[in-house]
C-alpha cells in the first residue's frame, strides 16, 4: 500500500503560491499522492498551479457561473421568443407579435430585478441579458423596416439602431477572445469560446445610459407594432374621420419617439466607445 504524504512541508514562499491541498495523479485506477521535495523548482509549482486552474475552471474561487437559475431562464425564454416576434410581424399576425414583445419587455425587467434582489447574479447572466436585448432589438427593427414587411420604421432610424448593435456585437466577440486568451492561456478553442458557463472570462457592465436606451427602443418598437395593429382595426372606429385623426396623432407621436430613440442610441454607442469599464476582466 502506498503511503499518502502531504505536500505541506514546502517553504513559506511555495506555500503562499500552491493551493493548500495535494495534487493527484490517476494511473491504472490507482490514486497516488506525490511526495514533493521542498527544493522543487518554484517555476514548476507555478506552472502546475496555473495548469490545474486552467483545465478545471469550475474550481476557480469567487466566480458564480451557474446557468439555470430563474433570472437566466427568463432571459433564455426571451431569446426563444425573438424569432417568432419577427415572423409574426412580417406575416401580419400582429396580436401574437405584440403579446410576445410585451412578454419579452417585462421579462427584461424581471430577470435583472430578481437577480439583484435575491443575489442570483451570474457571469452567464451578465452576458446573456444584453445578448437577448440585442437579438430582440435587431429582429424587431428588421421586421418593422424591411420592404417585404410593414416598413413602418424609417430606414435612417433603423440603420442607427442596427449599426450600433452590430458594432457592439463585433466588439463583444473580440473582447471575449482577448479575455479568454488572458484568463485561460492555451485553452482558447471553439468549444471553450462559446462555453461561458465553464469558461467565464469577463463581466459585462452596461451603463445607465445604455439601460435607458434599451427602454426607449422597447417602447418605440412596441409602439410600432401597436400602431400597425391599430391601423388593422380601422373598421372599429365610429367614423372614418375620427380614425384618421387618431391615426395621425399616433403617427406623429411615433415619429417623435423615433427621434428620441435615435438620439439615445447614438449617445449610448459613443459612451461605450469612450467608457473604459464597460466590461470587467475576471481574475
Amino acid at each position: 500500500m502506498i503511503q499518502m504524504v502531504p505536500i505541506y512541508s514546502c517553504s513559506a514562499l511555495l506555500r503562499r503560491t500552491i493551493p493548500k491541498r495535494p495534487f493527484y495523479h490517476v494511473l491504472s485506477g490507482l490514486t497516488v499522492r506525490f511526495k514533493v521535495n521542498p527544493q522543487l523548482n518554484y517555476n514548476l509549482f507555478r506552472d502546475l498551479t496555473r495548469r490545474e486552474y486552467a483545465t478545471n475552471p469550475s474550481k476557480t474561487p469567487h466566480i458564480k457561473s451557474k446557468l439555470l437559475n430563474i433570472p437566466n431562464i427568463l432571459t433564455l425564454s426571451r431569446i426563444g421568443c425573438t424569432p417568432f416576434i419577427g415572423l409574426f410581424i412580417i406575416t401580419n399576425n400582429l396580436t401574437p407579435a405584440l403579446g410576445l414583445f410585451a412578454f419579452s419587455s417585462i421579462t427584461d425587467f424581471m430577470d435583472g430585478y430578481i437577480a439583484r434582489k435575491y443575489g442570483l447574479k451570474t457571469i452567464a447572466g451578465t452576458i446573456l441579458d444584453p445578448l437577448a436585448d440585442k437579438l430582440l432589438m435587431i429582429t424587431t427593427t428588421l421586421a418593422l423596416s424591411v420592404p417585404s414587411g410593414p416598413q413602418i420604421i424609417p430606414v435612417s432610424i433603423a440603420a442607427i439602431i442596427l449599426g450600433r448593435d452590430v458594432l457592439l456585437a463585433i466588439s463583444a466577440l473580440f473582447i471575449r477572445y482577448s479575455t479568454l486568451k488572458l484568463k485561460y492561456p492555451g485553452r482558447v478553442a471553439w468549444n471553450s469560446y462559446w462555453d461561458i458557463v465553464r469558461y467565464p472570462s469577463a463581466e459585462v457592465r452596461p451603463s445607465q445610459l445604455s439601460k435607458w436606451n434599451t427602454f426607449f427602443q422597447m417602447v418605440y418598437l412596441g409602439s410600432g407594432v401597436l400602431l400597425l395593429l391599430y391601423e388593422k382595426e380601422e373598421g372599429c372606429e365610429k367614423t372614418e374621420e375620427d380614425f384618421e385623426d387618431r391615426k395621425q396623432d399616433f403617427q406623429k407621436a411615433f415619429s417623435y419617439l423615433g427621434y428620441v430613440t435615435a438620439t439615445t442610441t447614438i449617445m449610448s454607442g459613443v459612451s461605450y466607445a469612450l467608457k473604459r469599464n464597460a466590461f470587467k476582466l475576471l481574475k
